[in-house]
């Protein structure tokens, strides 16, 4: 047999053993869109084409599985859900499922090439293998137009004239990076943040996480279950007790220290962004205390001493005043502007209202 050219384009393949099932009733906090599915998948009113948004690790690839998985099913449920058992569950489920694929960019790369675009225009041709359902998945989707728009250009006659036993499900954060004609052919579905609480119970299931680990790893989540698990609940109590360190003597140092403090941050963006982010939420917890929310509520919740101390020595107006200072900077730096400039004021507005008197 020939050797394929060098410029040949690879044919999509199903994507590798996922750990874990991929079935409807293990997605969590999604109940809509999984309802809604189902019931269109139910009725025979699937449309061809999916657009899911929201925010990493919130279920969306999870569910585009579950609904091939439904789809191609020898033996669902009453509610359309798969049975899991079946051969096309078992090679789903092994990543070896002929008629689920996944695009995506190639490892260390940003962009989805048009020639697996157009090689996927080619496979999808011919009818499902298997005899079902072809279902595939790009994600993220942004990766289409991540230099120019020749390959979401290409997918769109593949949207337009959709082939009979094909659905597409492209996965993006949201709408704006991607082109306004593949917005128009996709059936949208809205994916939320998982509420904190549900975080915390798979924490403590599958990471055996103590809750108050377990409540400090959900707060930075942003609802994102799969950043969740990503996070190493160790070392976030590492910089949380750095960045509570940093808070105090800001509060109580001289200027020269803040510029200090402001240099050294800036060498690692990482270590900014962590502070900004705890920062935020020691000050979040200070105010909910102040308000008597119940414990449960508080990201700290291994703290409850320490934030009643802290809840004594200052004000509301000036935990206020911190949080949106702190919000502030986030911003500027998102904008781009110069990150040690933006710590040296956050700074020296952070030892301002830690030392209320001070006239300087």
């Amino acid at each position: 047999m020939a050797a394929p050219k060098k410029d040949q384009a690879t044919t999509p393949t199903p994507p590798p053993p996922e750990s874990g099932l991929r079935y409807f009733r293990d997605i969590l906090g999604q109940d809509w869109v999984v309802s809604h599915l189902k019931t269109a998948m139910l009725a025979g009113r699937l449309s061809h084409a999916y657009l899911f948004l929201g925010p990493g690790g919130v279920g969306k690839a999870t569910t585009a599985r579950a609904l091939a998985a439904a789809l191609n099913c020898a033996q669902p449920g009453a509610d359309g859900d798969a049975c899991g058992t079946c051969p096309s569950c078992r090679r789903l489920h092994g990543g070896t499922h002929p008629d689920f694929l996944v695009i995506s960019p190639e490892e260390g790369k940003n962009q989805i090439k048009i020639e697996v675009i157009r090689e996927l225009r080619r496979v999808t041709e011919y009818p499902p293998l298997g005899g079902g359902w072809r279902v595939v998945l790009i994600k993220p989707a942004e990766a289409l137009t991540a230099q120019n728009d020749a390959a979401a250009n290409a997918l769109l006659k593949t949207l337009e004239e959709p082939p009979p036993q094909h659905l597409l499900v492209l996965i993006a954060r949201g709408e704006a990076d991607l082109l306004p004609t593949i917005v128009s052919r996709c059936h949208k579905l809205a994916f939320a943040p998982l509420p904190s609480a549900l975080i915390i119970q798979e924490l403590e299931s599958r990471r055996s996480l103590p809750r108050s680990q377990a409540a400090l790893v959900a707060a930075l989540s942003g609802g994102s279950l799969g950043r969740a698990l990503a996070l190493d609940p160790d070392e976030l109590l590492r910089q949380r007790d750095q960045v509570l360190g940093d808070l105090a003597r800001l509060n109580r140092g001289s200027t020269g220290l803040v510029l200090e403090w402001a240099q050294r941050l800036t060498k690692n963006r990482a270590d900014l962004d962590n502070f900004l982010l705890l920062a935020q939420l020691w000050y979040r917890d200070l105010l909910l205390a102040h308000f008597q929310a119940p414990a449960g509520l508080l990201a700290h919740q291994d703290l409850l001493t320490t934030l009643e101390q802290a809840r004594a020595s200052a004000a509301p107006a000036t935990w206020f005043a911190n949080f949106a200072a702190l919000g502030k900077a986030q911003r500027h730096l998102q904008a781009n502007l110069n990150p040690e400039l933006t710590l040296d004021i956050l700074g020296l507005r952070l030892q301002r209202q830690g030392n209320p008197h001070d006239s300087r």
